[in-house]
């Protein structure tokens, strides 16, 4: 029985466009004919696992593989509002739905996925419109709900029965871009018809997906039905519900991962035979130990931001122990620990996480770290390298023993110069960490030189470096920023230069408290403002 071809044929002409893309904006209809889609951001892997957990259930299990998430302007979640979905991409969501709607209707799984018997008349209505409402975010349009009838009853004509019917209608609705995108929409204001405003149902989705990194669950979506989220009131009330709720340590895990460029640890490999202790297991504890750390002094401290950088706490795992040359007692388990104020880690720069990212598989790489630290930490772009360079001439300083000699080089020239003095100087006072992490005194034979400098202060080490960090007034104005560009999936806040000093202000005012920031953002007008080009008339 081809009812797969059909089906797809079907999807196809429910409006899915391939590619997927900003460009395909005219093939996704409005719910309502006095709203207009304004934007569409394209899910990242961890939003369509998370969404699907949360709708589904953390049983299912997904199958394909899913296309690459695109970085602009230093960050995942600014790249999906310009990402669009391939052909090929296409493909694999379109086997992930059909593996996710499988599961739902298999016969182990009917008792906790369906309130209803698909023998019913009225059953897979039922069903598309409860798990429709989840996955658009939404309400289904009357007309959408008949769409994915309709697939049903061309399954049950080819000779499906009604639980294949009630699958590929399911997987209709994964393949939409209502699902694959976070859509958002204007309507009216109803005082003031020629102004617009963000549909509740995007104000949830924008909200949740903030601070949660997943879909709205029921209240929220009940709340946006109820028009609670244009009130101060209801609002506050919903944004205080989030904060407090279990799922926003993993929905910021989401953003510091993100921040941190966690995800090119898949691309990095290191020298087996320099750096025995760098396995798997240990790649995905140190991203693991600095996620910890920050979702401890962050979230749950609700400390100051800036005593981040001179941390002698962090917790420790039997696996990292080898990386940091100290005792754990547990052999499968995280414990707390902290460093002698003697000693030479203090910080988020002194974890083994970020010191291995930004190094190079055989050797540490102070370039590479100073250039990470200006872009991540202090919002800084640093151009790449002139094409010219004659990179030649390294061979002979290769042979000098330590990184700093052998950057020499670089300094001298002019056409490298005023880059590698913003990199550079920064990047040696970490010197005393190798290509993973690990201390060191000597390389090469040679002792190691920390000294180093940011902006005009002197550092001797690591440690002088984060507490550099933790006064410089670049650091908490780049996380506004950086939060706030995650929040929209802006890569140009030019326009919300009054909003960013707002925040900062804020932000200082608060004694830099995360959670605080966080509060001030879901609560601003600036978050939930609709775009300036797009206004509410045509």
């Amino acid at each position: 029985m081809p009812v797969l071809h059909r089906v797809k044929r079907s999807l196809i002409l429910l409006g899915v466009c391939l590619p997927l893309s900003q460009t395909a904006l005219s093939s996704v209809e409005a719910s309502a004919d006095n709203q207009r889609v304004v934007g569409m951001k394209r899910l990242t892997e961890s939003q369509y696992r998370n969404s699907v957990a949360d709708i589904f259930g953390h049983s299912i299990e997904l199958y394909g593989r899913f296309e690459p998430d695109y970085r602009q302007a230093r960050l995942l979640a600014v790249g999906s509002a310009v990402t669009s979905v391939s052909p090929s991409g296409y493909e694999q969501y379109d086997i992930m739905a059909r593996g996710i709607a499988k599961q739902v209707v298999a016969e182990e799984g009917r008792e906790q996925f369906l309130s209803c018997d698909p023998l019913a008349d009225a059953c897979i209505d039922e069903v598309i419109q409860h798990y429709g409402s989840q996955l658009f975010r939404r309400p289904l349009s009357r007309a959408e709900q008949d769409q994915r009838v309709a697939v049903a009853e061309e399954v049950m004509a080819k000779g499906g029965d009604h639980y294949q019917a009630l699958e590929y209608a399911l997987a209709s609705l994964l393949v939409s871009p209502e699902f694959l995108f976070r859509v958002e929409r204007v309507e009216p204001v109803p005082e003031h018809p020629d102004e617009a405003r963000l549909t509740a149902w995007s104000r949830a989705s924008r909200l949740s997906y903030f601070l949660w990194n997943s879909t709205p669950d029921a209240e929220l979506l009940a709340a946006a039905e109820r028009g609670d989220l244009y009130t101060r009131q209801g609002l506050e009330a919903q944004v205080h519900r989030l904060l407090e709720s279990p799922r926003l340590e993993p929905g910021m895990r989401a953003f510091f991962a993100d921040m941190l460029r966690f995800d090119t640890f898949d691309e990095l490999s290191k020298d087996a035979a320099l750096y025995p202790v760098f396995t798997a297991e240990v790649a995905e504890a140190m991203q693991e130990q600095t996620l910890l750390t920050m979702n401890e002094h962050l979230l749950q401290e609700n400390a100051s931001y800036r005593e981040l950088f001179t941390r002698r706490a962090m917790p420790m795992n039997r696996a990292l122990g080898m990386v940091y040359a100290v005792p754990v007692q547990s052999s499968d388990d995280w414990e707390p620990y902290e460093f002698a104020e003697e000693g030479n880690r203090a910080g988020l720069l002194s974890q083994a996480s970020l010191l291995s990212l930004r190094a190079h598989a055989g050797s540490s790489s102070p370039t590479l770290r100073g250039l990470y630290l200006r872009e991540t930490f202090l919002c800084q772009t640093i151009p790449p390298p002139p094409a010219d360079v004659d990179f030649t001439l390294d061979e002979a300083f290769a042979k000098l023993p330590t990184a700093r000699e052998r950057l020499l080089r670089h300094r001298k020239e002019s056409t490298c110069a005023a880059c590698h003095h913003l990199m550079d100087p920064i990047g040696l006072t970490l010197e005393q960490f190798d290509g993973v992490g690990m201390f060191r005194t000597r390389e090469n034979g040679a002792l190691i030189d920390t000294r180093g400098e940011l902006d005009g202060r002197q550092l001797g080490d690591a440690k002088a470096l984060g507490q550099a960090l933790s006064e410089h007034d670049g650091v908490p104005a780049c996380l506004v920023d950086t939060l706030l560009r995650y929040a929209l999936s802006a890569p140009d806040l030019r326009h919300q230069r009054r909003a960013l000093d707002s925040l900062q202000q804020a932000f200082s005012d608060s004694g830099y408290r995360f959670r605080d920031l966080l509060w001030q953002i879901a609560t601003s007008e600036t978050f939930y403002a609709v775009p300036e080009s797009q206004g509410a008339s045509s």
